[in-house]
């Protein structure tokens, strides 16, 4: 009778052992991957928005005359405007004009936009945050300074 093979209890509780500590490294290194990507692919995203929103609003701004900074409205001529606000129910970018609004960009925070002007020059701060949360560390911020051509 003790010619029998097999494995005993401990023998199996020792392999199962070792087999959940490897599995645990090799899932711990997927999940570290993994969030890695999400990582890089948030930032990828803003920073893709983040060019087309600045440079969508940098074309329109070049051929505006002036801007009013009280209310946030650039003049074409005497009836041409437009205005670039922040939805802050959709976290996008709306260009408002007296035709009907037309969304630019997503992602932007809160109180995401900032537009300053110093005669001609019209510098436009845009705050991205895929997240939506408060954390400030995971935002990204794009500046831009045009210079508007026809200022008067």
């Amino acid at each position: 009778m003790r010619d029998k093979r097999g494995f005993t209890l401990i023998e199996l509780l020792v392999v199962l052992g070792l087999a959940g500590i490897v599995i645990s490294v090799v899932m711990s290194f997927f999940i570290a991957n993994y969030k890695s990507y999400n990582r890089l692919n948030t930032q990828s995203e803003l920073q893709y928005q983040s060019q087309y929103m600045i440079n969508y609003m940098t074309n329109k701004i070049l051929e505006a005359e002036n801007f009013d900074e009280t209310t946030n409205i650039f003049n074409k001529d005497e009836a041409d405007w437009f205005k670039f606000s922040v939805d802050n129910n959709t976290h996008e970018l709306e260009y408002e004009t007296s035709n009907p609004t037309v969304s630019v960009g997503s992602y932007l925070a809160e109180d995401g936009l900032t537009i300053t002007s110093d005669g001609p020059e019209v510098t436009i701060e845009l705050v991205l945050d895929k997240d939506e949360d408060d954390d400030p560390i995971d935002d990204y911020i794009a500046k831009q300074t045009v210079k508007m051509r026809n200022f008067n």
